[in-house]
């Protein structure tokens, strides 16, 4: 089966799916706690840059959990969807911001803020998943 339907997963996908929610809201949780430490106590100098970091460990994380999954799945042909699907990702995330970069060197359009490139390329994933997993029905 695919890692869409929930009920079909084996262990290799649902760990899978595990390592990519814990990494998802390390994220967030991390995000929100350096917001926090940046507001509360001003921070400067390399303190300022360790606690910038920190949000971006748990990125890591996903990307090793999706190393795994691509190690650990004996059926190829999921391993191959998953790669589609980052494939599909990554050619999004580097259009978009090659698009956008265009336009804020020629255009004025504001600096797109490079933080939003790793939930940008998840969103090019999420959009590719569909597609590539109807063309096997």
């Amino acid at each position: 089966m695919n890692i869409l339907s929930c009920g079909s997963w084996n262990p290799v996908q649902r760990k899978f799916v595990v390592r990519i929610w814990l990494s998802m809201f390390g994220c967030v949780f991390f995000s929100a706690l350096t917001a926090a430490a940046f507001r509360l106590w001003h921070l400067k100098g390399i303190g300022a840059y360790l606690m910038a970091v920190l949000p971006a460990l748990p990125i890591l994380g996903a990307l090793l959990a999706n190393f795994a999954y691509l190690a650990e799945e004996k059926d190829e042909f999921q391993r191959n969807l998953l790669v589609q699907c980052l494939l599909g990702g990554i050619g999004g995330t580097l259009a978009v911001t090659t698009i956008w970069g265009y336009m804020e060197d020629f255009a004025r359009a504001p600096r797109l803020d490079l933080m939003w490139v790793y939930p940008i390329f998840w969103v090019f994933v999420g959009i590719a998943m569909p597609v590539v997993y109807r063309r096997y029905r």
